[in-house]
This record gives structure tokens, C-alpha cells and sequence, in this order.
């Protein structure tokens, strides 16, 4: 804590310009980027736990696609679009196609 203090400071004695520079790097997610993302997967969580696991890591992925474009553009995108377009997708196409096989599956009797 002590050395992020430090850097604070000796930061401040520094030109603004430097701090712009910063800032203008950074990737910033709103709160409502977070807000959507979690809605989405709770939603999925009270379905079944494989909607959720589904929906949980192509929300991630999706977050990830959208860092890579980010980088490779160099200009400032929407984080939401790719992350919530793929999560609602595989979340339907977990429910109708993937979770009734799983249940049908579980159901089958398997002997060692």
C-alpha cells in the first residue's frame, strides 16, 4: 500500500500529460457493463446450474473478444453487445436443446 502511495505521489509532481496518457490506456467497464452481465447469468442460475456455467463463461469470453477488438482498433467500443448477444444465445439453445439431454441422460441407468 505503501508503494502505490509513493507512486501516487511522486505521479503528482509529474507533468498532466503523463496522467492523460494513462487514462486514454485504460480499459474502463461501466457499473451497468457489470449490471446486465450479472442479470443475465443469475437469470441462468436460477434455470439450472448448466445454463449457468454456459452463460457464465461465454459472458466471459465474449468479455475477452471485445478486450482483444479493443486492442487490435485502438478506439473505444461497447463492452455489452458481443458478451450479452452470445450469453442470451447459448442460454436459449442451452435450455431447449442441452439441459433436456442432460436430463434424459441422467435419467438413463448406467452399470459398471
Amino acid at each position: 500500500v505503501m508503494q502505490v502511495l509513493q507512486r501516487d505521489a511522486d505521479n503528482a509532481g509529474v507533468s498532466g500529460s503523463d496522467d492523460d496518457n494513462d487514462k486514454n490506456n485504460s480499459v474502463k467497464l461501466g457499473i451497468g457493463d457489470f449490471v446486465f452481465y450479472s442479470v443475465l447469468v443469475s437469470k441462468a442460475a436460477q434455470y439450472s446450474f448448466t445454463a449457468f456455467s454456459t452463460c457464465f463463461f461465454v459472458v466471459l469470453s465474449g468479455l475477452a473478444a471485445t478486450l482483444v477488438i479493443l486492442a487490435l482498433k485502438g478506439k473505444a467500443l461497447p463492452a455489452l453487445p458481443i458478451s450479452i448477444f452470445l450469453g442470451v444465445i447459448c442460454f436459449l439453445w442451452t435450455k431447449e436443446f442441452v439441459q433436456p439431454w442432460v436430463r434424459e441422460v441422467l435419467q438413463l441407468n448406467f452399470y459398471v
